[in-house]
C-alpha cells in the first residue's frame, strides 16, 4: 500500500471510530427515547480556554488525543450528553500520524473526529482546516510565560513532512541538529496541537454561527503527495 493509499485509509479507520463511538452513545440516548442522529449539539467554545488544554493534554496521549479530547471535555462539560458517551482517549492511536507511521498529522486527525460529530458539512470544514494547516507558518500556540518556538509551512496534511520541515526550520533558529525525536519537537508538537484545536473551534464557532467562508479544495489538490516537499536537497 502506498502512503497515498494509507493516509486516505488511515483518515477513514479515524473518521470510522468516531462514528462508530458516536453511534454506541446514540443507542444509549435512544432507549430513552432521546434524538441520537447525527450531528451532535454544539455550544460556542473558547479557543484560547481549548487551546491551553490540548497544549496541557499532549503531554497525555500526543497530538491527536490531545486535540480531539481537549475540544470533547469543553463539550462534556458545557453540553453533556450525548458527548458524556465518548470517552476522550479514542484517538490516542492518532499519534506520529497514527501510531508512528507518519501519515496524517494527528492534530488534524483528531480535529476531524471532532467537526465530524458536530457538522452536518463535516467535508467542507475539514478541508478549510487542511488548507490552513498547509499554508500557516506552525506553531502558532505560545505557551504562558515562554518564548515562541520556530514555525514552518508544511505544504502537506503528513506528519512525517511537518515534522521534518520543522526540523529543519529549528535546526537553523537553534544552530544545533535538532532530530525528529528530540524534546524541542515535541515541543513544538504540543504547540502545535493547542494551534490547530484552537483553529479547529475558530472554526467550528463560524460554522455554527452561520459566519464561516470554506475554502474550496480541488480533487487533484488532495491527492498531490509529493516526496520532494521534505527530501529535495534544496528545500
Amino acid at each position: 500500500m502506498d502512503r497515498r493509499n494509507f493516509l486516505k485509509n488511515g483518515l477513514k479507520v479515524g473518521l470510522g471510530v468516531a462514528v462508530g463511538v458516536a453511534a454506541g452513545g446514540g443507542i444509549a440516548l435512544a432507549s430513552r427515547g432521546e434524538n441520537t442522529n447525527l450531528p451532535y449539539p454544539y455550544v460556542k467554545l473558547d479557543p484560547e480556554r481549548v487551546a491551553q488544554r490540548a497544549y496541557n493534554y499532549y503531554r497525555k496521549g500526543h497530538c491527536a488525543y490531545a486535540v480531539f479530547a481537549a475540544i470533547l471535555d469543553e463539550l462534556k462539560e458545557k453540553v453533556g450528553e450525548p458527548y458524556t458517551y465518548i470517552p476522550s482517549e479514542l484517538y490516542v492511536y492518532g499519534k506520529g500520524g497514527i501510531v508512528g507511521w507518519g501519515t496524517v498529522c494527528g492534530t488534524l486527525n483528531g480535529a476531524c473526529g471532532i467537526i465530524t460529530l458536530t457538522c452536518k458539512d463535516y467535508g467542507k470544514l475539514i478541508d478549510t482546516l487542511f488548507s490552513w494547516y498547509e499554508k500557516t507558518e506552525l506553531p502558532t500556540f505560545v505557551p504562558k510565560g515562554k518564548v515562541a518556538y520556530p514555525k514552518s509551512v508544511s505544504n502537506s496534511p503528513l506528519c512525517h513532512v511537518s515534522v521534518m520541515k520543522w526540523c529543519k526550520a529549528a535546526t537553523n533558529h537553534f544552530g544545533r541538529h535538532i532530530a525528529y525525536n528530540s524534546k524541542e519537537r515535541s515541543e513544538r508538537c504540543a504547540r502545535l496541537s493547542a494551534s490547530v484545536a484552537r483553529k479547529t473551534v475558530e472554526l467550528l464557532n463560524d460554522y455554527h454561527e452561520g459566519r464561516l467562508v470554506p475554502v474550496k479544495i480541488k480533487g487533484f489538490q488532495k491527492t498531490k503527495m509529493d516526496c520532494m516537499e521534505c527530501h529535495s536537497k534544496t528545500r
